[in-house]
């Protein structure tokens, strides 16, 4: 059973689109990227679309007890608020918190550090994440993990 659950954002909790120069894109270089959160700041995501499937397997965790988490990779304090807006925006009283690091090898550590804080076996704890490295990483240190494929394609 899963008691601890980590979402992340970016191709997993939403489809990323970025309106610039009067074309919708889904990414950009990491220098336009911080132009663009510095310039739109909280409605950074604005644009962006819930992956529907993800949504729903969080909600269904989310009603089996489990306690929720989006972890995320930031680079910027407006990107932090970005995304903390927009998971109120779609997501209210689904995730207890955005959880920021500056890198995704740090995720697997907040991960193991809050599962060992409540007691919990690695296995009730799930990383959902569209980074199969990551995935296969935290499937390795035990870690119930799930490629955001397997939820946006028929689930077995």
């Amino acid at each position: 059973m899963i008691r601890l659950a980590f979402f992340d954002m970016d191709g997993t909790l939403c489809a990323p689109r970025f309106y610039v120069n009067g074309v919708m894109v889904p990414g950009m270089s990491d220098d336009d990227w911080l132009s663009y959160c510095k310039k739109n700041g909280a409605d950074t995501y604005r644009f962006c679309k819930v992956v529907t499937p993800v949504a729903d397997y969080a909600s269904e965790l989310r009603a089996h007890g489990a306690e929720l988490y989006v972890l995320t990779a930031v680079q910027t304090e407006e990107e932090t608020a970005a995304k903390r807006k927009y998971t109120q925006q779609h997501f209210p009283g689904v995730f207890k918190d955005v959880l920021t690091v500056s890198g995704d090898a740090e995720k697997l550590e907040i991960i193991k550090r809050m599962s060992e804080e409540r007691k919990l076996h690695p296995d009730e704890c799930e990383l959902v994440e569209d980074t199969y490295g990551l995935v296969l990483s935290a499937t390795v240190a035990g870690i119930h993990a799930t490629h955001v494929s397997h939820l946006i394609c028929k689930r077995d």
